[in-house]
């Protein structure tokens, strides 16, 4: 998500861009780590799960899903630009304040339908989903410190920038966030590793080991 407040001030034709107005000369820069309210859902069977997308949970070869946990991993941000304009359509852009955000309002946890409420199966289920939560947090909360430093670098490198037009200026947030990739890859590689270090075939083993009832009569299974 970006979001967009314009400031504009009219300026004379210049053939570069000025000094920054006094507002524009000392940004506020800023990256929140949102705290996701859990959400578990009990809505979808066993066959539904490995459709869910958005989720660094894979099951190993020959086993199935019997939860997952969504990622919220995702980055937002408002911009406050000053654009100056300038003689032909042209400008002159900085920025008074730029607000990022890492991670969503709410976090849906999936335990299987299969699995009523109270059943060994539901709260073993739910107690492997919290640790996936608990490792997408974790890892989050490491990596914001250096995010947010590289977005205050990148606001400082990249200030003022000439335009074209509004349409140019629409961009800047995503134009910001693009400067972020790196950093959010390796924030995400992160975590589909330590993931995938959880669901290993060892861990299933174990967690089938403590319950009985996995495929209750009728149970519609994926393909392994």
């Amino acid at each position: 998500m970006v979001c967009l407040v314009l400031f504009v001030v009219s300026f004379p034709a210049w053939g570069q861009c000025p000094e920054p107005p006094a507002v524009a000369r000392n940004p506020t820069v800023r990256l929140d780590v949102i705290e996701p309210k859990l959400v578990y859902r009990h809505d979808v069977d066993l066959y539904g799960l490995g459709r869910i997308r958005n989720t660094f949970e894979k099951a190993p070869a020959g086993w199935i899903m019997l939860g997952v946990t969504i990622t919220s991993d995702q980055l937002s941000m408002e911009v406050r630009p000053v654009v100056l304009r300038q003689a032909g359509g042209s400008a002159c852009v900085w920025v008074t304040e730029v607000a990022a955000r890492i991670g969503d309002p709410e976090l849906d946890v999936y335990v299987a339908a299969n699995y009523p409420e109270g059943t060994c199966e539901y709260d073993v289920v739910r107690e492997h989903e919290n640790q996936h939560v608990e490792i997408n947090r974790g890892v989050v909360h490491a990596w914001a410190p250096r995010i947010g430093a590289e977005l205050r670098h990148v606001v400082a490198q990249s200030f003022p920038v000439s335009v074209a037009g509004s349409a140019d200026v629409r961009q800047l947030p995503r134009m910001l966030m693009d400067r972020l990739r790196p950093l959010l890859d390796g924030m995400r590689a992160e975590m589909r590793q330590k993931n995938g270090a959880l669901d290993t075939p060892e861990n299933y083993r174990r967690t089938a080991a403590r319950c009985k009832n996995w495929f209750p009569d009728g149970t519609r299974l994926p393909d392994r």
